[in-house]
């Protein structure tokens, strides 16, 4: 008897381990943030870091603004077919649901300005989360980033949700906290040194032909990415290209506005200088000067834009 009762438990025991084998619970923590189409974030118990989670999760509805921690029950399907999912997996409880006010992400920048419409027209970033998203534009403003065209960006940034904002105006709030890489865009041609320092100040001009004329309040202004100059004769505004070697610079085609110039003024003279086709320059500490045949024609002062 003894011996026939061990046989006759030893198919149930059997039945028994194979059902624990077919479905598991474990807990997890999911990251708040993630957007609709990406993959959920999560850590298991005996994770260091954050692993993506394709699944759906049977009663459990995800929502971007709050950080979970679940009990899920994972059970094989059974006769299950290639190319479908091998487990089910179902919600057992919410252990811990946190709203989360900020987070940190990661924000690949495009390379330049873009027409947008916000409330009314205005330019936009371009960013994306990873290289297989679209771009998409990017109405907020990133606290703490200097944006430079002709480069793409990664960065980590702090999103803060901003409660109750103004209509028409973001949700959240940004401040950088870290850039993670800045490349140069293959759209981005080679600039002169001399040209990207140029366009970084404004220079007046206090010396013409050897006389102090900084009581004239003339200037130059340079964009290199343009090409082009502006600024003021001590009269008429005036623009137009310049080329620009090592120490070789042109302004070919000035234009000017058609303002009658009365009084004292040096308008002329600096025209007569920025034609020259035989212009040379130098940088010398805080000073742009100009040359013809050697002789010193120009000193312009760096100040503020």
């Amino acid at each position: 008897m003894i011996k026939f009762s061990t046989l006759l438990c030893l198919p149930l025991t059997a039945f028994s381990l194979t059902s624990l084998a077919q479905t598991n619970d474990f807990t997890i923590k999911m990251k708040s943030g993630i957007q609709k189409e990406q993959a959920l974030q999560v850590k298991y118990y005996n994770s260091a870091d954050w692993e993506p989670f394709y699944a759906k999760i049977e009663s459990f509805s995800y929502d971007p603004n709050y950080s979970y921690e679940l009990r899920i029950r994972r059970t094989k399907v059974a006769n299950s077919v290639p190319n479908k999912p091998s487990y089910r997996y179902t919600l057992l409880n919410t252990v811990q649901k946190s709203q989360v006010n900020s987070e940190k992400i990661i924000l690949e920048i495009n390379d330049k300005w873009v027409d947008c419409q916000g409330v009314g027209q205005m330019k936009c970033l371009q960013v994306r989360s990873t290289p297989k998203d679209d771009w998409e534009y990017f109405h907020s403003h990133i606290n703490g980033f200097d944006y430079e065209e002709g480069y793409i960006y990664k960065l980590i940034v702090k999103r803060t949700k901003i409660e109750n904002p103004p209509q028409d105006a973001s949700a959240y709030h940004y401040d950088l906290v870290k850039i993670v890489t800045k490349t140069a865009s293959k759209n981005k041609r080679s600039l002169p040194t001399a040209a990207v320092f140029l366009s970084r100040h404004k220079w007046k001009l206090i010396s013409l032909n050897g006389k102090d004329v900084a009581k004239y309040n003339a200037h130059l202004l340079f964009d290199a990415e343009k090409g082009r100059i502006s600024g003021n004769s001590s009269c008429n505004n005036f623009f137009g290209p310049f080329i620009i070697t090592s120490n070789t610079i042109e302004f070919p085609n000035i234009g000017t506005t058609m303002r009658a110039c009365m009084g004292d003024n040096i308008e002329s003279d600096l025209y007569q200088v920025l034609e020259n086709r035989e212009l040379h320059y130098d940088i010398a500490e805080q000073t742009f000067n100009l040359y013809i045949k050697n002789k010193h024609v120009a000193i312009f002062g760096l100040t503020e834009k």
